[in-house]
């Protein structure tokens, strides 16, 4: 047999005595950089240990408990309010507090024509009139610490994710003499440990004081009878009911929605109590206490996008809506059911059936089981610069957290603080970092300007611009404050009121930015009002109807045109021409229906483009 020979293992280079010593001294400085990491991670947990352990925040209390406590309880259109401002107006003194700028109005207007002028006040985050008198109506994060009398509407938004902070915190430590929490009956159990303190707690449990009954069938928008609120979901939606409605009664709709401003949506809610408008067809803000005489209320819709998803309405949010038809002392009974012929729109008449039954107080509602609300004061963080935020907000989350496990109440999420935090930061490394002290941007970070996307590039904006001012570089006016738009449609007047309103919460905290004050603000939200105003009977008549704009077939709202004409060039051959019932239609006539879908949506503040609702 021949020999096999063995193959030689292969020679292995010797590294050179440099590459060697450069090897270990890189290996060397990575084990020191990982040791590093560590024992900084460790030395930062074991200080946010320390500091929940020993230097902990305490729980917000109050050094005078309250004497009487006086929970009114029951549905809507019960007397709840009513009988809680004849107390206020019998102290002579105190505090009226309440979710909404509208119902501070409303309040405001009630007690000033009960009582001498000069003893009603107003304070909103938009509006200052005799501030000082003895009974002030408010927004509740403007409510003052302490006073003779506290009532309080629409209590159960203590635990509201966005605001219930503003009211657990009046709650917890608010000293006032006497306190009327009104709500519904559901949000007793939140509400009671929040003020488990007073000497004395009453309950009083109030009744419907007028009927609501339910249609039994549909109501299609050539039927709808005076005195009637519609109601929708979104600002779409609730052209695209209008613009139905206005065919049957035109120049006698209205609309309401947040995105007004409450200017117009004052107006808009006076025309409609004075009769010269018959409907008015509103989102969910009509929901939330808002006195107006309607004897009607038809949901043109049941699903609402909530933030997060588009979902079916809870009861208790039907309730809220429904109990406004039929109000004690405006009309006679009410009515609640849906309105049906409005393309892409498919309102669940059992669900408004069950909201109803709890607007009457025959069912208890699905009010969700949520705690209220604590968020942190300044001084609740133990931060000594403004860099020392964003750890000093996470170590009060984790503390609350704790803290709050065995109370009536949860530590608020301050992700969006954190966040705003850290896109401040760098502004302060340059030049602007001599106005970045702790208080100016903790100030900046709660400025009530949203932060969700798009507006979150606005809040920095105007953020900026008050570290400018303060170390004296020049700011742009238009930066703050945009101009009222020439020859715009609703929708840019809308926005351009938007800006204005968020202006003037920041020139209320930081006067002078720019060479403005709160009143220039003011006054471009007030001439962008009176230009909706004026436009919106037009947009109404214009508004999109739920038609595809070439084809004309029936459509949801958000939408401006079917599938198939939308679909490119050649995508679906001949269909994408032709009608539902099968003839082409006309170059002549879709060339039309895009040009009223342009107009609309350029000059007359409709929706644009082929976009969902959001």
């Amino acid at each position: 047999m021949p020999e096999i020979q063995s193959t030689p293992p292969p020679r292995t280079a010797t590294p050179l005595p440099q590459t060697a010593r450069r090897r270990e001294r890189s290996a060397g400085r990575q084990t020191a950089t990982r040791d590093a990491d560590r024992a900084a991670a460790r030395a930062e947990k074991l200080a946010q240990q320390s500091w929940v352990e020993g230097a902990e925040p305490a729980l917000p209390t109050r050094t005078t408990r309250p004497e009487d406590v006086v929970f009114h309880l029951g549905p809507t259109n019960s007397g709840k309010t009513y009988d809680s401002l004849q107390a206020l107006a019998a102290a002579g003194s105190g505090v009226y507090a309440a979710p909404l700028r509208q119902l501070a109005h409303e309040a405001y207007e009630k007690l000033s024509a009960l009582l001498p002028e000069g003893s009603v006040g107003l304070s909103t985050g938009e509006e200052e009139i005799d501030p000082f008198a003895p009974i002030v109506c408010c927004t509740v994060e403007k409510a003052p610490p302490r006073g003779e009398m506290l009532v309080l509407d629409e209590a159960h938004w203590v635990t509201d994710p966005d605001r219930g902070h503003h009211w657990a915190r009046l709650l917890l430590t608010g000293e006032y003499r006497t306190m009327h929490l009104i709500s519904a009956a559901e949000a007793y159990l939140v509400l009671k440990p929040l003020v488990s303190d007073a000497e004395h707690v009453e309950v009083v449990n109030h009744k419907r004081l007028s009927r609501l009954d339910v249609l039994r069938a549909p109501v299609r928008t050539d039927a709808v009878r005076p005195q009637t609120l519609v109601v929708a979901f979104s600002r779409k939606a609730v052209y695209a009911a209008a613009a139905e409605l206005d065919q049957h009664r035109p120049g006698k709709v209205g609309v309401l929605y947040g995105a007004l401003p409450p200017a117009t949506r004052r107006e808009v809610i006076e025309r409609f109590t004075s009769g010269e408008l018959d409907v008015l067809v509103t989102t969910d803000v009509i929901g939330h206490g808002i006195n107006v005489p309607a004897t009607t209320v038809l949901f043109a819709e049941t699903t609402k996008f909530d933030g997060q998803e588009v979902r079916p309405l809870r009861t208790w949010e039907a309730a809220q809506i429904a109990g406004r038809a039929g109000r004690y002392g405006l009309t006679g009974h009410g009515s609640v059911g849906i309105l049906i012929g409005v393309s892409g729109l498919k309102p669940i008449g059992a669900l408004v059936a069950n909201g109803a039954a709890v607007a009457r107080g025959d069912e208890m509602s699905d009010l969700p089981k949520r705690a209220p609300r604590l968020r942190p004061e300044l001084e609740d963080l133990g931060a000594f610069e403004a860099v020392d935020l964003p750890e000093a907000l996470v170590r009060w989350m984790a503390w609350a957290r704790a803290a709050t496990r065995d109370e009536a109440m949860t530590a608020d999420d301050v992700t969006t603080l954190v966040l705003r935090v850290h896109a401040l930061l760098p502004l302060l490394r340059g030049p602007l970092g001599a106005a970045g002290d702790l208080q100016t941007v903790w100030r900046l970070v709660n400025l009530a300007i949203d932060y969700n996307p798009p507006r979150r590039t606005r809040w920095l904006v105007l953020a900026r611009a008050a570290l400018e001012h303060a170390v004296g570089l020049p700011v742009q006016p238009e930066t703050v404050l945009p101009d009222v738009p020439r020859g715009g449609s609703v929708e840019e007047y809308e926005q351009a009121a938007a800006a204005a309103r968020d202006a003037q919460t920041l020139l209320r905290q930081f006067p002078g930015v720019a060479g403005l004050d709160s009143d220039d603000a003011a006054w471009v939200e007030e001439e962008c009002a009176e230009m909706i105003t004026e436009l919106l009977p037009d947009a109404i008549a214009l508004g999109r109807s739920g038609k595809c704009t070439s084809c004309g077939s029936a459509i949801a709202p958000w939408f401006t045109t079917c599938r198939p004409c939308s679909a490119p060039a050649g995508r679906s051959g001949g269909d994408r021409d032709r009608r539902p019932g099968g003839q082409r239609a006309a170059g002549g006539q879709r060339t039309a229906g895009r040009a009223a879908g342009r107009a609309l949506g350029g000059r007359q503040g409709g929706p644009r483009g082929r976009s969902r609702r959001g």
